[in-house]
Order: C-alpha cells, then sequence, then structure tokens
C-alpha cells in the first residue's frame, strides 16, 4: 500500500496503491553506469522520454528517489485532459508564445490521443477509459469562454460538444451549472498503474531504471555530466531533470521558478448500480470553471474521487475529508450519504500563467516543469517531444516550447504563503459568483 505518515497521525493512503498492478522489478544504482541522456526522476515525463528514447536505440537511465510514481504521477486524479485553462485558447498562447503558441495548441490536441495510444499500445493494465472530458461553467462569462473554446477546437478540427444548463445536468447529475463543454477525445486512467506501466514498457525496450537512488550531486567534467547518488553515478552527455515540484536542491534556480502546492484527494466508498444511473453518465471526467476547481470522477471500482486545496497542515487530511465529502453531496443531491475510505495528498508545480515551461540550465542540461494541474496528457506527450530532441531526431527551435534559463520569482522565500492566499481570494470570489463554496 502507498502510504505517507501524515503530521496528525493519520495515514496518508491513495486508492489508486490499493487498485494499481504492482511496479516491475526494480533495484538501486551500486555502479557507475555511461549512458547517452540520464533522467532524474521516474513519473510521466521521465518514463515517457526514457520509453521513446529507447525505443529510438537510445541509451538511457531514469534514477527515481523513491518508488516509481512516488510523486504527482502516482497521486493525482487521473484525467486525461487535451485542453489547457478554458482562458487559454489559441489566441492568448499566440499572444504570450508567439509561433510556439500554435505549436502548444496542436500538441495540447493531440496529448490524450498519445496517452491512450500508448496504453492501447503497450496493453498497459491502468483502467484507462477514453469517455470524455467535460469542463462545466459555473457562470455564464465562464460559459461565454468555453463557447469561444468550442469554436476554436472546431476551427483545428477536433469534434466537441456544447451542453445548455439542462443538458448538463441531465447528462451528468450535477446542479448549479449554466453549460458544458464535452471533449470526446479526453478521459480517465489509474495514473499510478500507468506510470508503472510505462516504467515496465521502458525497461522491456532497453532502458534502466534505478529506484530509492536519489541524485545528491550533478557536475560537469568536460563534455558529460554527472549524477552522483549515495552509492553510484551516472555518466551522460544529456541530463533531463523531471522531478517538476521535488527538484530540491539539485537546480536551485529551478526551485525558485515554481509555485509548489499540496492538493488533496478523497475517494468515496463503491457507489452502487441506481446511483451510478444518476450521474456522470458515460463516465465522463469533470471539472468545472471556478478558481478554486470542483473535478470529480468514478474510480474503475466505482468510487467518486475529488479534492482540492485545504488550508493548514498539521490536520489537512482530516479537513480534507470535511470539506470535499459535503461538496460532493451539495453537487450530487441524489446520492445517498457519502464517506471517504481513501484520503491522500501529492505535490504539484504552477506557474503564474498556468502554462509549462522548458527550461536550460546548463550545456545540454534541460528541465521541464509547470503543468498546473493538466499532468498525464501533457507531461506523456512532452516527453515523446523531449525524446525526439534529445535523440538528436529533432531540433531545439521545433519544440512546443521555448527552452529558455529559469525565471526566479521574487521573493521565492514568501511564495509558501501565496497557496493559501489564493486559497481565501478565490473561495471568496467563487461564492460571491455563485453562492456555492
Amino acid at each position: 500500500m502507498h502510504s505517507v505518515r501524515t503530521a496528525d497521525g493519520h495515514t496518508d493512503r491513495t486508492l489508486w496503491a490499493a487498485l494499481a498492478p504492482p511496479a516491475p522489478p526494480t533495484s538501486s544504482l551500486e555502479q557507475s553506469v555511461d549512458v547517452d541522456v540520464a533522467i532524474v526522476g521516474a513519473g510521466f515525463m521521465g518514463l515517457s522520454t526514457a520509453l521513446h528514447l529507447a525505443e529510438a536505440g537510445v541509451s538511457t537511465a531514469v534514477l527515481e528517489a523513491e518508488r516509481i510514481g512516488f510523486g504527482a504521477s502516482g497521486r493525482n486524479t487521473g484525467f486525461v485532459v487535451p485542453s489547457l485553462r478554458a482562458s487559454l485558447g489559441i489566441e492568448a498562447l499566440r499572444e504570450k508564445l508567439g509561433v510556439y503558441g500554435d505549436r502548444l495548441w496542436a500538441l495540447v490536441g493531440s496529448s490524450a490521443g498519445i496517452v491512450f495510444d500508448l496504453a492501447a499500445r503497450h496493453r498497459l493494465d491502468c483502467a484507462a477509459e477514453r469517455t470524455g472530458w467535460v469542463s462545466v461553467a459555473h457562470t455564464e462569462a465562464a460559459m461565454a469562454d468555453l463557447r469561444t473554446l468550442a469554436g476554436a477546437w472546431a476551427d483545428a478540427g477536433r469534434s466537441v460538444e456544447l451542453l445548455d444548463a439542462a443538458g448538463t445536468k441531465e447528462r451528468l447529475g450535477i446542479r448549479g451549472y449554466h453549460g458544458a463543454l464535452l471533449d470526446p477525445a479526453g478521459g480517465q486512467i489509474n495514473p499510478l498503474a500507468f506510470v508503472r506501466g510505462l516504467a515496465r514498457v521502458a525497461l522491456d525496450k532497453g532502458a534502466r531504471v534505478f529506484t530509492q537512488s536519489p541524485a545528491r550531486r550533478i557536475e560537469r567534467t568536460g563534455e558529460r555530466w554527472t549524477v552522483h547518488t549515495d552509492r553510484g553515478r551516472v555518466v551522460a552527455p544529456r541530463l533531463l531533470l523531471a522531478t517538476n515540484a521535488m527538484g530540491g536542491s539539485l537546480a536551485p534556480r529551478l526551485a525558485t521558478s515554481i509555485v509548489p502546492v499540496v492538493a488533496y484527494q478523497v475517494a468515496t466508498q463503491p457507489l452502487g448500480a441506481t446511483d451510478l444511473d444518476a450521474i456522470l453518465k458515460g463516465r465522463p471526467c469533470v471539472a468545472d470553471t471556478r478558481r478554486h476547481t470542483f473535478a470529480v470522477r468514478l474510480s474503475e471500482d466505482n468510487r467518486l474521487v475529488t479534492g482540492g486545496l485545504v488550508f493548514g497542515n498539521a490536520s489537512a487530511i482530516r479537513r480534507a475529508r470535511s470539506i470535499f465529502i459535503p461538496r460532493l453531496a451539495q453537487r450530487f443531491p441524489s446520492l445517498p450519504p457519502l464517506t471517504s475510505e481513501f484520503t491522500w495528498r501529492g505535490m504539484i508545480a504552477t506557474t503564474p500563467d498556468f502554462l509549462p515551461r522548458l527550461y536550460t540550465l546548463g550545456p545540454d542540461f534541460f528541465a521541464a516543469i509547470g503543468c498546473n494541474g493538466r499532468g498525464v496528457a501533457m507531461t506523456t506527450t512532452l516527453g515523446r517531444e523531449l525524446a525526439s530532441f534529445l535523440s538528436g531526431a529533432r531540433a531545439e527551435a521545433d519544440l512546443p516550447l521555448p527552452v529558455q534559463p529559469p525565471e526566479p520569482r521574487t521573493a521565492h522565500s514568501l511564495v509558501r504563503f501565496g497557496p493559501a492566499m489564493w486559497l481565501l481570494w478565490s473561495n471568496l470570489c467563487d461564492r460571491l459568483e455563485t453562492g456555492m463554496a
């Protein structure tokens, strides 16, 4: 069981660990390994990059400080979302990124398909369900944004569906919304099972994956990088840091360029057939347009899974249950009393504009961060793109994002207070707009 003892003495248990097949056998690094590309971090991005590099015949070693999928890759909600935030349409991306805006737009639109193709092609036992992604509008202004987004996707040749308020309530069994955008390309997976599956395939294709092997120090000698662990080292001409919010002291400039946020998830008891007939018809994953987003899905064993941010540290696990279970009951009034049978937390990396980044940390030393809650599809797909670049098959100028130095945030020492302040502001605005938390 994937669990962590929290400050208030409760066990942080993930539903996904209870349901996922075991990880492939791995060992810690206790030797010197020479490869073409070294990767730090065995999450979606690191393992997708390793898998695609191995398919291209490029020797690769992945270092993981804990277990495969220990971080956000094994702890998220498992949404496979082929979209950015509703406010980040094609025009906004062009304004922010120039020519890269069109590339990122195309990559995002294809990202869910890449995840489901990987799952099908390699027969990953990860409860993959391509049952659609639904963005629901909490205000009429948000619904207008969804109409604009639907038009942009239609112009790009993608088929999406708009639902009015009545159609949203009928399809989802959820009340209090002005309408929704349904994207059939999206869906859901068991994220821990998926990342373990990526590791198995990467190993089968020749990549080397070392667990319980934290990278302690990175140094450059001549034209090669050396990553030191407690009992071994990896030497490679190219290096990718794929730790997202958990890079720690390996790259201080990178750490100060993101805002780490702790998110909490709860899973209810399994629902019965009668209850399932009234909600989430077709089993899509759903998230609304609130600032503090309400997101929900059904797990493979028919539990509701939801979550978000909560205040505090010591009693946060308990508080998550007390907030998110009543919120589910409010949104789905047809359901019987709900209880929380699993509660867990994980760290995500956010950026001020909610866009991912590709960074250079030195000659042939790169990092990718900031998927802002879109990690399953985004990081898996970026891993494929980075593999093409690191293998030499693609030029840096052809990547979907510019590669640039990190952008340290002013007064980053105060960043730890940012999520709490943001949560206060967001909850207040959401209540003022809708009367609901």
